[in-house]
Formats: structure tokens, C-alpha cells, sequence
């Protein structure tokens, strides 16, 4: 793909500015009727989706499909609700029958979105649908390791009959990354922490909202009476899918200790049990990393961690037979927390195992890290495990599942401390592409409410006006 050069960038976003304008007063029944039909087309050439996203990435073909299912999800979410998130609200009035309150949302103007290569479909486009249906355009660089994807996705678009100028692609680099902050009203960012600082510091520059979706260190706690069978077997959807280069997934398990070497044995046996290779059949469990040096990068992180004193039960190797690019599903035990295989993302599949004595020692001990964004909870008494989610830091926590956030479409999905700023998805995932308005109105007879103060001529009246607010609070 040709490299954007800064003229490129420019002309983009002018040609977005103009689209927009227009694109903005057109009725939201009508930026509807695109998605609808970009959602039956892409699930009616989901082959050629399927296609692209294996040959890009290497992933199975199973993980390339739960791309087209979350987009489509993502489709019929906002389609359903959208217009609802984006309605007028009225609000609470300073006074009743004396005055009003509404917000009011209105987009942006050009949106740019920077995605990585882990979902090259899901991620380029899931994010540019609401920010489109709320009036904005879109400039989006995807991954300059995947960019055939992104492409597709706007070709569908553009076949649904989407202004060409509304969803612009543009590719390259970082340096591309940093001149588009620069033409854009809003920017969302999608990947590791290093690279999300600088754009919050670019986007600050502007003063220009962002949102940052980051890394991932992600607990799951088993307690007992959890079916070890269905837990281990959770873990295995949660660790390995998409070979583990998912934000969400697991990499850090912590196991009551009367139950541990029982769910470990579950587990080794369901890891060892995966089929790794390439094909676009669907008898493949995992797939490749994304390239060979990210093969490598993960193969050196599982190597100190054994150096450290960590026993590998499962995996544990790079698959030369298969491909540069492949590592077996690995799991470890006897992991220190602080080793780095226990601090620092790994963002490939291996997961550490960790006894725990009991439910505080495993909250305290998956609180324990500079990464919040999702956990998972596994226990035979549901409320106890909702007990448990409940004191989790992290921006969202799955009870018997693991990556169900990226599909419930109605809840916020976002992480704390080192894993991001603002949330996709619900009600946030399309205000976040608009700013909010708030329209007041008052009676205008004698100036108004703001000239009510203007009338207090005694103390008298500071009394009556003081008994009157006492028995408003009584009342509210």
C-alpha cells in the first residue's frame, strides 16, 4: 500500500470536512439505511472477509469470523438504538413550570481512528459505525501490517452506498498516525500503552477529545464449587483465541488451592488437545502470531519466565514445522508475581497459573497490576462470584465467560489505570463521537429566571425564599 504523505492527509480530511457538512443534516433514517445494508453484505461475502483477514494475519479461520460477527453485532446494536442514544433528553429544571432544561448531541465533524493488526476487520470498522451514524466523517489508518482489511471494509461501506469521501482510508506508520491528529475533531486509538500516551499527548496539544483503548493483564479467578471442566475449558476460549493477541484475553489465572492441580490437569489436557496450523477449513483451533518477530518476542517472554524458575506444563514451543510465526498454546505454574511474564502484557497464548489460599488473596493478587481492563469470574455460588466482580479493578468483568464484553453491545467497554481513557460500545460508545449541547429556557416575564435574586429587597424575603428551598429538598 502507497505510504500517506502529509498532503495526502490534508486533502482527506478536507474532502471528509466537506462531506460531513452535508453528511450531518441528513435524518438518521437515512445514515441508517448504509449500515443496514453493509451489514447483509458483509455477512453475504463473509468468504472473501474470511479470506483477507486469514491471508493478512494467519489467524483460524473460526477467529477471522468472530470478526464478521462482532461488526454485524455492532451493526444491528446501533441500528436498533441508536437513534434512542441520540435524541434530545430533557433534563431536570432549575425550577418546575419556570424553566427547562435538554441536551442535545451533536457530532465532532471528522473522526480518526488509528487500529492495530490483531482484528484488522473488527477494529477498522466496528468504531467508525457509530461515529458515522452520529453524523461524523471518518478518517481511519489502520495497521500498516494489515491493510487490506480496513480497505475491504470501506469498499463495503461504499457499496451500501456511503459517501466516498465520509470513510477515508489512510496508510502508514506512526508518522502518518501523528499528521493525522493533526486535521482531525476527535481521535480514537486502539493498542499498546507506549503508543496511546503519544497520541493523548498530541490530542491534548489540540485540545481535542480522545478515547484510548490500551493493554491488558487479565485475571480470572476460580473458586470452589466452579465446574472445573466448564471453567478450564472457559479459560482455554479466553487465553487462545486469536492466539492470544486479543486486549481482553486471560493471561493470569488464580485458583483455589484445593481445587488447583485438578484444574490444572483439565487445562493441560484441553490446551494440549488444540489443533494448531493455517487453513481456511474450520478444524483449526489456533492460528499464527501475526509475524515472525512477534513469534519470537512472546517465545523469549515464556524462555526468562522458565529462567525465573517457571515450570512450563503445555506448550512452550516455537512450531517450526507449521511456520515461522506459530507458538503452541502454553501454559505455566510456578510463576512469581513479580516476574514480568506476571506484570507485562504478553499478547500471545500463555497463561500463568497461581494457587490461592482464598477469595481476598485472589482479588488482592489480580488487583495487583498497572492494567485494568477486563477479568473473568468462575464460581459454583453466582452470587458470590458477582461479589467477587464486583471488587475487581478493571473496566468490565465476565461471570462464567471471558471475552463476552466484546459482544454485549448495550454495556460500556473500556479499561482503568494503564489500560485506557472513554468506553466503545452502549450509549457511551456513540456520544463519545458528539459533543453534548445543553439548551435552558425561562419564562421571560420580568427578565426571566435570573433576574429572581434582583427581587430580594429584605431579610424578610431571604427567610421566605430559605423556608421555600428547605421544603423543596424535603419534597425532591
Amino acid at each position: 500500500m502507497e505510504v500517506a504523505a502529509p498532503a495526502d492527509i490534508s486533502n482527506a480530511a478536507s474532502r471528509a470536512r466537506n462531506a460531513q457538512f452535508r453528511w450531518k443534516d441528513a435524518p438518521f433514517s437515512s445514515r441508517a439505511r448504509v449500515l443496514r445494508r453493509f451489514h447483509d453484505l458483509i455477512l453475504d461475502r463473509r468468504e472473501l472477509i474470511l479470506d483477507t483477514i486469514q491471508a493478512e494475519t494467519g489467524k483460524a479461520r473460526r477467529d477471522a469470523l468472530a470478526e464478521i460477527i462482532s461488526v454485524a453485532g455492532t451493526a444491528r446494536y446501533y441500528l436498533a438504538n441508536g437513534a434512542e442514544h441520540l435524541h434530545a433528553k430533557r433534563r431536570q429544571p432549575a425550577v418546575l413550570a419556570v424553566t427547562s432544561a435538554e441536551v442535545t448531541y451533536k457530532p465532532h465533524g471528522v473522526v480518526g481512528l488509528i487500529t492495530p493488526w490483531n482484528y484488522p476487520f473488527l477494529l477498522a470498522i466496528a468504531d467508525a459505525l457509530p461515529a458515522l451514524l452520529a453524523g461524523n466523517a471518518v478518517i481511519l489508518k489502520p495497521s500498516e501490517l494489515t491493510p487490506l482489511s480496513a480497505n475491504l471494509a470501506r469498499d463495503f461501506l461504499v457499496q451500501s452506498e456511503l459517501d466516498p469521501a465520509l470513510l477515508i482510508v489512510v496508510h502508514g506508520g506512526a508518522e502518518v498516525g501523528r499528521e493525522l491528529i493533526q486535521y482531525v475533531d476527535y481521535v480514537g486509538f486502539t493498542g499498546s500503552v507506549a503508543t496511546g500516551r503519544q497520541v493523548a499527548v498530541a490530542a491534548s496539544e489540540r485540545l481535542i477529545p480522545f478515547s484510548l483503548e490500551l493493554g491488558g493483564k487479565n485475571p480470572m479467578v476460580v473458586l470452589e464449587g466452579a465446574s472445573l471442566d466448564d471453567a478450564a475449558s472457559g479459560l482455554v476460549v479466553g487465553a487462545f483465541s486469536n492466539s492470544g493477541q486479543t486486549c481482553i484475553s486471560i493471561e493470569r489465572a488464580y485458583v483455589q488451592e484445593t481445587i488447583y492441580e485438578d484444574f490444572a490437569r483439565r487445562l493441560v489436557e484441553k490446551t494440549s488437545a488444540l489443533k494448531l496450523g493455517w487453513s481456511k477449513s474450520w478444524d483449526i483451533d489456533m492460528g499464527s502470531l501475526i509475524n515472525a518477530d512477534h513469534a519470537k518476542k512472546v517465545l523469549s517472554r515464556i524462555q526468562r519466565a522458565v529462567d525465573e524458575g517457571a515450570h512450563v506444563v503445555a506448550g512452550g514451543r516455537l512450531r517450526t514445522d507449521l511456520g515461522p510465526s506459530f507458538v503452541d498454546p502454553t501454559v505455566l505454574t510456578n510463576v512469581a508475581d513479580d516476574m514480568p511474564i506476571s506484570t507485562e502484557e504478553t499478547f500471545g497464548p500463555v497463561v500463568a497459573l497461581y494457587p490461592v489460599r482464598s477469595v481476598e488473596e485472589a482479588v488482592a493478587r489480580a488487583n495487583n497490576s498497572e492494567f485494568g481492563l477486563n477479568a473473568s469470574v468462575w464460581a459454583g455460588d453466582q452470587a458470590q462470584a458477582r461479589a467477587v466482580a464486583r471488587q475487581l479493578e478493571t473496566g468490565s468483568v465476565g461471570v462464567n465467560s471471558t471475552l463476552l464484553i466484546y459482544n454485549s453491545f448495550d454495556v460500556p467497554m473500556g479499561g482503568v489505570k494503564r489500560s485506557g481513557i472513554g468506553r466503545r460500545h452502549g450509549e457511551h460508545g456513540i456520544l463519545r463521537y458528539t459533543q453534548a449541547q445543553s439548551i435552558v429556557s425561562s419564562v421571560a416575564m420580568g427578565g426571566g429566571y435570573d433576574a429572581t435574586l434582583m427581587r430580594v429587597k429584605n431579610e424578610r424575603v431571604v427567610r421566605a425564599l430559605s423556608a421555600l428551598l428547605k421544603l423543596w429538598r424535603r419534597l425532591a
